[in-house]
This record gives structure tokens, C-alpha cells and sequence, in this order.
């Protein structure tokens, strides 16, 4: 079978119309509505734990159900536009370290010394689901989960008493990455 030339430049032009609408597509479902999401919903939290954290704490903790129920929203509208399958040794990986570090580290350990560590902790137990998925999945999430997990370790033991400031720029984190993955990661 013999092709012509004009044949095998049209077919070459469409393999590569094929491959940048693909491209565009993985690239507008690559999280960065989650990372937009969480960073914004992050600097709330941490913005009214800081101003008085016992007072807020219902607002706080409808914030994080607010985030979880967006995060299943926007999974299923994307889910919809791209198929994948559901990765059942991720999420049983995700489900052992949030019940770890969620009932079994700190009963064990018998709690905390004060919210700030709490706070610290439980960004540090998230930043590790974070750094899993990168290792998973892509490689931004990792670099994601390392550098908010070095702004909130630098926070805590490097200026204690500007720890908020700290857990505000990790929200920040969050959103100008959803920002690079949106508009610049290839």
C-alpha cells in the first residue's frame, strides 16, 4: 500500500491535533481544582484558628466537610469528561495512613501539647498523603507535599510565634500550584 505525500501529511496533522486535544484534556483535569480548593479552604481555616481557634472551631471543621464535599463534586463532574479506574491500593494506602494518624498516633501518644501542634500535625499528616500521591501518580504532588511540609516544619520550630503566618503561605502553596499545573505544567 502506498500512501501519498499529501495523505501522510494530512495523517501526521491529525495525530498531532489528536495529541494536543488530549494533551489540553489531561492537562484541565490534572487537579489544580483541588489544589485551588484546598488552598483556599487552608488559608480559612487558618486564618480563623489564628484569630481564636476554640471560638471558631465549627466553622473550621465546616470548612473541612465544605472541602471534602467539593472535593467529591469535582471528582465526579471530572469523572464524567475522563475516564479512569479507580485505584483501590491507593485509596487502601490513603485509608491506613489517615486512620493511623487520625485514631491510632494520637491516643497512643496521648494527644497533644497545645492546637499549634495539633495544627501542625495534622497538616503534616495530609502533606504525607500529598507526597504519596506524587509518588503514585505525578510528580508536582510530590513537590507540592515537600514544600509545604518544609514552610510548616521552618513555622514550627524556626518562628513559633509566626506559625500563622506559615499555615496561610502553605494555602498559598496550595493555590499558586493548582495555578502552575493549570496553565504551565506540561
Amino acid at each position: 500500500m502506498n500512501i501519498s505525500p499529501e495523505e501522510a501529511e494530512k495523517a501526521l496533522l491529525e495525530i498531532e491535533a489528536s495529541r494536543v486535544a488530549m494533551r489540553g484534556a489531561i492537562r484541565s483535569h490534572r487537579g489544580h481544582l483541588f489544589l485551588w480548593l484546598w488552598g483556599f479552604v487552608w488559608m480559612a481555616m487558618s486564618a480563623l484558628y489564628w484569630i481564636d481557634g476554640h471560638r471558631f472551631l465549627w466553622e473550621i471543621v465546616a470548612f473541612a466537610a465544605a472541602g471534602i464535599v467539593g472535593s467529591f463534586v469535582i471528582g465526579i463532574v471530572q469523572d464524567r469528561q475522563i475516564r479512569s479506574r479507580f485505584d483501590r491500593r491507593f485509596a487502601a494506602v490513603c485509608a491506613t495512613l489517615l486512620v493511623f494518624g487520625y485514631g491510632v498516633w494520637p491516643v497512643l501518644f496521648g494527644g497533644f501539647a497545645s492546637h499549634k501542634a495539633a495544627f501542625g500535625y495534622f497538616s503534616l499528616l495530609w502533606m504525607q498523603l500529598y507526597i504519596v500521591a506524587g509518588i503514585w501518580f505525578d510528580i508536582y504532588l510530590l513537590w507540592v507535599g515537600l514544600a509545604v511540609t518544609a514552610l510548616i516544619v521552618a513555622g514550627f520550630l524556626l518562628a513559633p510565634g509566626f506559625f500563622w503566618a506559615f499555615t496561610l503561605l502553605c494555602g498559598a502553596v496550595l493555590v499558586g500550584s493548582g495555578f502552575y499545573v493549570r496553565y504551565f505544567w506540561r
